[in-house]
C-alpha cells in the first residue's frame, strides 16, 4: 500500500497543473542547421483539451528503408519546465550570435503573438533545440535506436556466408550494379570474379560501418561503399557508389 502511494504521488508530482495549463500558449519551433547540407527541424507544442502535446513534424528519421514520420507525445511538468527554459533562453539570446563555425544555426520561434528569430552559433547553456528534442522525445529515440539495431543485425546476418561477385570482372567494375550469389567454399571459383566471404567477425565489423539513417542503406566493403538494393536468401544486389 505504501509503495502504491509513493508511485501515485510520483506520477502526480509530474502532472501539469490546471494553472500551468491555463497559462500555457501554443509554441511553434523551427530550426535549421548545417553548412553544405541544411537539416530542417520542426516541433509544435500545443494545448489540446486537458493536456499539452509535443509534435515532432520534421525531420523524418530513418532505419534502413523504414521511416518514422510525425511523433506525438503528451508532455509532463518536467518537459514543460524545460520548454519554458528554452523559450526564455531564446528571448535572452535574440537576433544574431557570432558565426564561429561553418555550420550555422537558424531559429524561428512563435508563441502568444511573439516571434523570436535567431541566427548564428549561440551559447544555449545546454538547452538548445537538439537537447530539447532528445529530452522530450527520449522514448521515441530509444525506440528508433532499437529499430536501427534490428535492421543492422538483420542485414549483417544476411551477408554471412560465401558469395560469388558479379559486376567486378578481373578487378574492373563493369557497371555500378553488383550481384552477390551465395555459394560455398568448396565450389570452384569463377575465373575473373571476386569471391567474398563474410564470417561472424567480418559481419560484426561492417555492421559498425553501416549507414542506415538517411533513407537508404549504405555499406562499406573493403575500400568501397555500396548501396544495398535488394536482399534475398541467396542473392544480394548492390550498387557501387564510390
Amino acid at each position: 500500500m505504501i509503495i502504491f502511494l509513493l508511485v501515485l504521488n510520483s506520477c502526480n508530482s509530474d502532472k501539469i497543473s490546471k494553472a500551468e495549463l491555463d497559462a500555457f500558449s501554443d509554441i511553434e519551433i523551427q530550426f535549421w542547421t548545417g553548412d553544405e547540407r541544411i537539416v530542417f527541424h520542426s516541433m509544435d507544442i500545443l494545448k489540446r483539451g486537458g493536456n499539452i502535446r509535443a509534435i515532432k513534424k520534421s525531420p523524418h528519421y530513418y532505419y534502413g528503408s523504414g521511416m518514422d514520420s510525425t511523433w506525438t507525445i503528451e508532455i509532463v511538468k518536467s518537459d514543460l519546465r524545460l520548454i519554458t527554459e528554452f523559450v526564455n533562453r531564446a528571448r535572452t539570446i535574440k537576433d544574431t550570435c557570432l558565426f564561429n563555425s561553418s555550420s550555422i544555426d537558424y531559429y524561428n520561434i512563435k508563441t502568444n503573438g511573439e516571434e523570436i528569430k535567431i541566427v548564428g552559433n549561440c551559447d544555449w547553456k545546454g538547452i538548445d533545440y537538439d537537447s530539447l528534442e532528445h529530452k522530450i522525445f527520449e522514448d521515441k529515440f530509444i525506440e528508433l535506436k532499437r529499430k536501427r539495431e534490428i535492421v543492422a543485425d538483420s542485414l549483417a546476418n544476411s551477408f554471412l556466408g560465401v558469395w560469388d561477385v558479379s559486376g567486378w570482372e578481373n578487378g574492373v567494375l563493369k557497371n555500378r550494379n553488383i550481384l552477390l550469389t551465395r555459394t560455398t567454399a568448396s565450389e570452384p571459383k569463377i575465373e575473373g570474379r571476386f569471391r567474398w566471404t563474410f564470417d561472424g567477425i567480418k559481419a560484426s565489423e561492417f555492421k559498425k560501418k553501416l549507414d542506415i539513417d538517411e533513407g537508404s542503406t549504405l555499406i562499406e566493403i573493403g575500400a568501397s561503399t555500396y548501396k544495398v538494393l535488394h536482399v534475398e536468401n541467396n542473392k544480394i544486389a548492390l550498387r557501387y557508389l564510390w
